[in-house]
This record gives C-alpha cells, structure tokens and sequence, in this order.
C-alpha cells in the first residue's frame, strides 16, 4: 500500500448516560475516546494527513451507533479506519504498579493494519503501558463493516487505576503515540 493520506477516526461509543455508552470506572471511556479522537484528528491534520472524526453521539442502540460509525466512515475517501476504545475488566481495588495495558485488534495482521496496529502498540507503550499486542478477531462489527483497513485501539484499562493514573498525565502523548505510528509507516512506504 503507497503512503496514509486520509484517515477516520472516531470515539467508539455513544456519549456518556446514553444508551451503548462505554466502560466506566476510573476513566469515563465515552468522554475520553472522544477526547483522543479530537487529539488525533487535529495532530494528522498538522502533519499533512486529511482526517475525519466520524464519530457518532445519537445511537439509539448499541448496534445503530455501530452501523452510523460504518456509514460514516465508509462516506469517506480515506486509507484506514481508527476506531478509539478504552477497555475493562474486573474492578482493581488499589495501584499494583503496573499497567494492564494497551492492544489493538483487527481482523488479521495484513498489509497496512498489521503494521500501523503494531507501530502504534509500539508507540503507546513508550508512554508506560504494558504491550499487550496486536490481536484478531473476526467478530467485531466495526471491523467487519468498514470498507477500508480497520484498526480498534483499546488505549489502557478503565478498570485499573495504573492505567488511570499514566493516562490522565499523558493524554497528549497517547495521541502523539497512535499519529507518529502513521506518520513512521509513511516513512518506510
């Protein structure tokens, strides 16, 4: 594949209280998503990569806010869908020191999203959260759905407040992470 010029991205969610909102506990993941998605898309646009927030605050379900996020982005003339997530487990009670880290998922490991899914693993572990790695699945609808390489960043854990803690210091720097790994991939293509 040439070089990134166009990407969407988006928060993956509906807006917080609303219903097919996101994970909650030390991070709100329906505000934060939307947070870093805004960060992504003004930084791509700062380095020359046309960049569409697509995403959505008016679902009526979990499945119409899935099916509005792949309207709008398969509307675009882009390269890659980014689709921002935060992810949770059980409830962790106090810090342990360690983050439960980030990952990405796409439907294999392929071509552009193979390698932009694990520059940006890369990347946002430099921050300090562990590296949990690219992973596949060929379940999630976003994936299935887009007509363009897809990637689902789960940023950190809302459910671990390590995580918490270096998210809330490094919000910036997440979104410099998941922008430089597009801009390291146009580097080397």
């Amino acid at each position: 594949m040439a070089k990134i010029k166009a990407v969407t991205v988006h928060g993956g969610h509906n807006p917080s209280g609303r219903i097919a909102c996101g994970a909650s506990d030390y991070i709100d993941e329906s505000r934060e998503d939307r947070i870093i998605t805004k960060k992504v898309v003004r930084l791509l646009k700062k380095n020359g990569i046309k960049a569409y927030d697509c995403t959505v605050n008016n679902g009526t379900s979990q499945r119409d806010v899935l099916k509005k996020i792949c309207a709008k982005c398969n509307s675009k003339v882009r390269d890659i869908d980014i689709s921002i997530h935060f992810n949770a487990s059980d409830h962790q009670r106090v810090p342990d020191g360690k983050t439960t880290g980030t990952e990405v998922w796409v439907r294999d490991t392929s071509a552009v999203k193979g390698e932009v899914a694990r520059r940006i693993c890369n990347q946002i572990a430099k921050v300090g959260f562990k590296n949990r790695g690219v992973k596949t699945t060929s379940d999630l609808w976003f994936l299935n759905k887009t007509k363009k390489p897809a990637l689902l960043i789960e940023v950190c854990f809302v459910s671990d407040p390590d995580d918490a803690i270096l998210y809330k210091k490094h919000k910036d720097d997440i979104a410099k992470a998941i922008v430089q790994a597009v801009i390291n991939y146009n580097r080397v293509h």
